[in-house]
């Protein structure tokens, strides 16, 4: 729609279903199944919105746009609506943005059913030129978006009641380390290895595939951590755990 959208909304502001539908009722407007969005409820824009986008899907001016039937920019609207609630609808638990049905619906559809006990969190943001007006809303349910900060408070509570060192502890568990599938070793000198060229053959007669050492590189160099056996799962080579993981690795994981 040629334009950004600015950190603070133009307007948000609480609604009852009666009035949010006194609302869009001035605003081209689609509404979204809660089946697929139960946060998201609907997405609008205002005239002079619906008429830049005739204007940039069909390449004309703004005024000429301004002067088509209400239905023809509601037709026009509907794909950038839902890109937008698919794009929005991504970052929202519980929203299915790659349903291939229609999430639109009538409002009665929507989450919350637009009904007199039902309320929203209406959050509308100007966009494009400021000389034309331009708006879009997005309608929220607002038990859904109290919800969601309810749960990021909690988070956040949680998080801070972790010390320091349970925090670091946690952020190393969750780090990566190379680990190592070793089948064999063997011995050579120096001089046998500064011969070796592409295609040499180089014999592993006591190779037992049932036995691989796998090993973990920590700060204090490579410790094993089990024994494994090599085979083929869903067609690929893979290692399979013959043992329980080894006392050395639990100890250096437990000094984290």
């Amino acid at each position: 729609m040629d334009g950004t959208v600015p950190e603070e909304p133009d307007v948000r502001r609480m609604y009852n279903g009666g009035g949010l539908l006194e609302i869009l009722e001035h605003q081209t407007a689609f509404f979204f199944h809660s089946m697929h969005s139960p946060g998201i409820c609907a997405i609008a824009t205002n005239e002079a919105g619906a008429a830049r986008v005739v204007a940039k899907r069909l390449g004309q001016d703004f005024e000429s746009a301004q002067e088509t039937s209400a239905l023809f920019m509601k037709l026009m609207f509907e794909a950038p609506a839902v890109s937008l609630w698919r794009g929005a609808a991504r970052l929202l638990e519980g929203h299915d943005a790659d349903t291939a049905a229609s999430p639109i619906s009538d409002p009665a559809q929507a989450a919350g059913h637009v009904n007199a006990d039902s309320r929203y969190l209406a959050v509308a943001y100007r966009v494009m030129p400021a000389a034309l007006q331009s708006q879009i809303w997005i309608i929220f349910d607002l038990e859904f978006i109290m919800s969601c900060a309810h749960g990021a408070q909690r988070r956040a509570a949680e998080h801070r009641s972790l010390s320091p060192s349970k925090v670091l502890r946690e952020s190393a568990l969750r780090s990566s380390i190379n680990v190592e599938a070793v089948l064999d070793k063997i011995s050579m000198t120096i001089g046998e290895c500064s011969r070796l060229e592409v295609g040499d053959l180089i014999p592993l007669p006591d190779t037992d595939p049932g036995s691989v050492r796998l090993n973990a590189e920590t700060v204090n160099g490579q410790i094993e951590i089990g024994q494994c056996e090599m085979g083929v799962w869903k067609r690929q080579r893979a290692l399979k755990l013959k043992q329980p993981v080894l006392e050395p690795f639990t100890q250096e994981v437990a000094k984290m």
